[in-house]
Parts: structure tokens; sequence; C-alpha cells
């Protein structure tokens, strides 16, 4: 395929500047409505609900092109949900974290499994919202009998004579006010600015959306006409004021949002209770099965972490660093040899057969006859964002048959795909300082977060690769600015293949993506190994771009040693392809380090790239990328075998 010309390659670029600027042309259109009343708060709320994960401006773009929608999502998304768009379906324009035209799609425009919505009863979500208040740091107050000692900016008082769903209202607004702009609760300081105009409109409005989202009735939640806290006077800009508000309340629910679903596991047995009927409980996402399932895990885990001590698993893990302070602080247990030891220990606690297998602790043979799932290996809980256990991780031994890790098999508590082990473990950090590190396995998290645990939160898939899912459930509990995250690789082609699957999925992440090249034969576990700690120390602090190795591996899989014009243009081009997904500050170095690896211009090397970033050729094929700089006319320069065929090339010296 040959450069497009300047002129084509020109009408590209105009084509989406001229697109992004009917895009924002309608954003400007209906922050007028806002401002003129000519759209009503509630009713752009009711938008936000559906598209506020989207950010403030494409809440007005998405029902400006299309007024029925209600779940939109790119095309891959839809497709990971089991979902596919219809051929010859319109995309629906919405503007890019990158600030580039971006193609999704409702679900009325798509064919497949049905998607379902959590909902829930007032006192199941106020239940939820109390317990995301507690991750956070704060006490809520319903009119206790004891007093409380705490920090006064860390109390949320709410009268216990509100009922379920005023309660939820007021802990939100609460919530907004001390996670959003300012960080103080209202009233928690003699000087904290009263609850008025668009600080009280902001509050209310999380709150709105966080209810909806939960599936709460939010209309008692009213709101004044726009002109009575954002102004009329042009002096005051309103529309400016807008756009504040808004933004500033979906920022602030998406983050509580995010938080919310990390915590998302049905409450457990031994849960406060409310005055609430049985029958109020969520109907959607609480089965009658669950705590049972629950109640079987920690009685199996209490089990496995007894039989520990004194084992081969106890002396394995003494002998690779992790002594018993360790074991115990991670809980760690061991599955005995015989192939229904747990099983008779759970029968006798009273377990009934059927909890035993679906909570993923019991197989049944061919016969009939049941048996357990993890017989003779070291067993690593895996927890929820509770911190129950939902499932565990099971190594061999070295001598032993069969993979060296075995994983609970899915049940209606645990999904492989969408749990990470150690993140509820290192929440805290996450939220704090600590920068995200993605692991192969549980030791290797589990030495990192012991011997650098000011540096990384590591975190390990359950035997699966990287997956949104996994993204996604760090995101949520990294609050404040994003750190991006780091990943440990071996050193050898085999982890450099790894990079480059991994960076499929990673590289929507926000901030920096880095990784850790690993000497050879070595593991983040060996970090408690006297012998192997400083050199896999020294790997993990001196993390690189990923998208570097990902960059050289396209190089030198599509150009091989670069002996050729030919196949260093082909190498080029492939390492344009990714130079074109990546964000705007990272092009120019990647371009002078292409240019240096193939010894060609930087600026054929930028053709290259604009070349690769064209507008989507069909629904399927939206894009976020971004648009490079404009190539430099470099004249009497070296001439490179990266540009157009209509100039004449000679091969360098």
């Amino acid at each position: 395929m040959t450069a497009p010309a300047g002129d084509e390659r020109l009408a590209q670029e105009e084509e989406q500047y001229r697109q992004l600027g009917v895009l924002h042309g309608i954003v400007e259109h209906s922050v007028g409505r806002l401002v003129n009343g000519g759209l009503a708060w509630d009713a752009w709320l009711r938008d936000a609900s559906r598209h506020g994960r989207y950010g403030f401006i494409n809440t007005l773009l998405i029902p400006a092109q299309r007024r029925s929608a209600t779940d939109v999502r790119s095309y891959g998304a839809w497709q990971e949900h089991g979902r596919q768009v219809r051929r010859g379906e319109t995309g629906i324009r919405i503007i890019s974290k990158r600030g580039n035209p971006r193609a999704v799609f409702d679900v009325e425009q798509t064919d497949g499994e049905p998607i379902t919505k959590e909902s829930f009863f007032p006192a199941e979500g106020l239940r939820k919202l109390s317990r995301l208040a507690a991750d956070l740091g704060f006490y809520v107050d319903r009119g206790q009998d004891w007093t409380y000692l705490g920090q006064p900016g860390r109390r949320i008082q709410i009268a216990p004579e509100l009922d379920d769903v005023p309660a939820a209202t007021l802990l939100v607004h609460q919530l907004a006010h001390a996670t959003g702009p300012g960080g103080l609760l209202d009233g928690a300081t003699r000087n904290t600015a009263p609850c008025l105009g668009a600080r009280r409109v902001f509050a209310d409005s999380v709150a709105y959306l966080v209810l909806a989202d939960l599936g709460l009735d939010v209309s008692h939640l009213l709101f004044p006409p726009t002109d009575q806290w954002a102004g009329t006077d042009a002096r005051t800009n309103a529309s400016a004021a807008i756009r504040v508000v808004g933004g500033q309340a979906v920022k602030t629910s998406t983050r509580l949002c995010r938080r919310l679903h990390a915590l998302a596991s049905p409450v457990s047995s031994s849960a406060p209770t409310s005055a609430a009927a049985p029958a109020e409980r969520s109907h959607t996402t609480v089965s009658p099965d669950r705590s049972a399932l629950r109640a079987a895990l920690a009685d199996a885990h209490d089990f496995y972490r007894r039989a520990l001590p004194g084992s081969w698993g106890d002396r394995y893990l003494s002998d690779r660093g992790f002594n018993s302070v360790v074991q115990d602080r991670w809980e760690l247990g061991l599955a005995p040899r015989h192939p229904r030891a747990l099983l008779h220990h759970l029968r006798g606690l009273g377990h009934q057969d059927q909890t035993i297998t679906d909570a993923g602790l019991a197989k049944k043979r061919d016969d009939g006859a049941l048996f357990d799932v993890f017989r003779d290996r070291v067993l690593f809980p895996l927890r929820d964002g509770n911190g129950e256990i939902i499932g565990f991780i099971g190594r061999r031994s070295d001598e032993a048959p069969g993979p060296k890790y075995l994983n609970t098999p899915d049940t209606v508590l645990f999904h492989k795909r969408e749990v990470l082990f150690g993140l509820h473990e290192s929440r805290a950090r996450l939220a704090a300082t600590g920068r995200p590190l993605l692991v192969e396995g549980p030791l290797d998290a589990i030495a990192v977060n012991v011997v650098l645990p000011a540096v990384y939160a590591a975190v390990a898939p359950c035997g699966t690769s990287i997956t949104t899912a996994h993204v996604e459930a760090i995101a949520a509990h990294a609050d404040g600015p994003t750190p991006g995250l780091v990943i440990a690789l071996d050193g050898d082609p085999a982890g450099r293949a790894g990079a480059v699957r991994a960076w499929r999925t990673l590289r929507t992440c926000a901030g920096p993506i880095e990784a850790a090249l690993l000497p050879s034969g070595h593991d983040p576990g060996d970090l408690l190994m006297p012998t192997s700690q400083f050199a896999v120390r020294e790997a993990l602090l001196s993390a690189v771009p990923l998208a570097d190795l990902v960059i050289d591996e396209r190089i030198q899989r599509s150009g091989g040693a670069l002996e050729f014009v030919e196949s260093r243009l082909t190498a080029a081009r492939a390492a344009a392809a990714e130079i074109a997904q990546l964000p705007p500050d990272e092009i120019a170095r990647q371009v002078d380090r292409v240019a240096a690896r193939t010894d060609m211009d930087p600026a054929d090397i930028t053709a290259l790239v604009v070349e690769a970033i064209s507008p989507d050729p069909d629904p399927g094929a939206s894009s976020s990328r971004p648009l490079p700089p404009a190539p430099q006319n470099r004249g009497a320069q070296r001439s490179s075998p990266a540009t157009s065929p209509k100039r004449n090339h000679r091969r360098t010296a």
C-alpha cells in the first residue's frame, strides 16, 4: 500500500477537524439550551445517568444524535458482551478523551445476548452505600448509643428516623462533598462554604446519578432553574458555570460508582440487618444460596489454614523466603492429599453437597461420587471487594503432576477473568501512592507487596491474560491522579510476546504504561531469596515504556535484520501502525526511535504514521487515535525508502 499524496492526507485531517467542529457546535448549542432553560437540569441528568461514564460533553452529544439511546458502547465492547452491531447501522459520534471523534452504538443497534442491569431495593442500596462510605474512611452515624471518638471530619450524621431513600440521598450528597472539589463534608468546619447554589446542585446531581445507578428512586430530587445558580448576566459566564458543575458531577459520580461496583458483593450473613423485610432485598443479584456458599468457603479457608503448619507446603514456602509471618499475614493454607478430606470436614459442619459443589470446592465424577477440587496444594485465598473469600488458587509441589496452578472453577461468586489476587489486600496503597504492578502469580504478588510496599501494589490475574475487567477493577481502587501501570515480564522472547498481548488491553489505561524486564530464570517471587533479590529488585525499579517493547517487537518481526530497503520499509510501516495508537505527547519520541532503528528519515516515519490514521471505513472501525504532527520537508537531507513512490529513492550507504 502506498502512502497517500499530500493532498489526500490533508483532506483526511481536514475531515476529522470538520467532524470535531460539528460535534463541538452541538455541545455549544446544548449548553446554551441549559442556560436559557430549553433543557431542564433534571432532563440532562436523566441522560447523564445513562451516558455519564463518557464525560460531560458526551452526555450532550449522544442524545442530540439519538434521543432514544439508553446504553452506548464501542463496537468492540459490544462484541465482548456477546452482541454484534447490525450491518448498516450509523455510529453515534462522541469525542474521546484524547479529543478525537469516536463512534459508539446504542444497544438498540445491536443483536445478541440481553444485557441486564443491577437494581436494588432501598434497604439494600443504603447498605451498599454505607459500605462504600466505610471503604472511603467515613463513619455513618445513625444515632447509635455509643460516643463517636474519631475525627469529626470523617463522621456523616444521618437522622435515624429517615427512610431508606432519603437516608441514601443524604449519604451520597455528603460523599459528593467529601470526594469532589474541596474535599470536605458539608458543615465539617466553620469555614466550609454553605451548601447553596451551584455547590448544592453539584452534590444533589451526584446523588441523583449514584442513586439512579443503583436503580433507586430519584423523583424526590428537585433542581432550581439554572439561572438561579449559574446566573443570567453575561459577566457571570453561565455557560462556563454549567460546564464546571456538570463536569464535576459526572466525574465524581463515576468515581463513586466505580468504587461502589468494586465492592459489589451481596451482604453476608454476619452483616448488620435492616428493619426492612427479607422481600425488600435485591431481586436480581442476591440468590438464596449465596450466603451458604460464602459460609462454606469461609469454613474451607479455616480448614486449609490449619493444615499448612508443619506440612511440605510450609517448608516449600519457607525455603523460598515466605516465612510463617508472611504465611499468616496472607492467610495461606494447604489442601491435604486425601481426595475427600475437605468434603468430609464440610459435611461434618452441616454443609450440603450441592452447596459444596456450587462453591467450587468439590467436583462430581462420572459415577456420581464427589471429590475435593484441591488436593495436595498450597492454597492462596481469592477475595471480593469486602475481603470475603470467593475462591482459591492452588499450587502443586514441584514434583507433583498436573498444572502448576489450579483455580477454583467459575461459580456465581468467582469469575477468573474479573478477579485479581492481591487487589483487596493492596487497595489502601492503590488509593494512596502505590503504583499498580501486574505480575504472573500469587507468590510474585506477595513478594513484591512485602519487599516494595512503598513503590508497588502488586496484583496477579488468576491464570488468564489481563482483561478489561481487571483494568477497570484496578482503576476503581486508584483514587486521585492515576499512576499508570507496570507489568512485570520475562526478558526472553516469550516475555516480549506477552508484552504485545498485554498491550492490546493496557494501552487504554490512563497514565504511563511500563514494563519491568526480569533477569532470565527469575520472577518477582525471588525478591525474598537472598541470592537473587538484588537483581530482581533492580529490574522492578527500572521499568521502561511498554510501547517501546511493542514497537521494537513489531520492527523485529516485520523487518528481521533490516538488511534491505524493503525490509526496513516493511518494519517502519508496522511500527507506524502502533505509533498511531499512542497519545499525542508520545508520538514524537517513538518516531525518532523508529527512524534510528530503521535508518530512515524521521519525516518519512511521521508520514507513515499519518497514513496509518484514517477515517473509519465501517461501523466497527471506530478510532480514537490522535492526529500526528505534519511531516516536515527535509529537502536536502538523506532520502529514504519510506516515502511515496512518486519520489525518487536510493539506498543510503
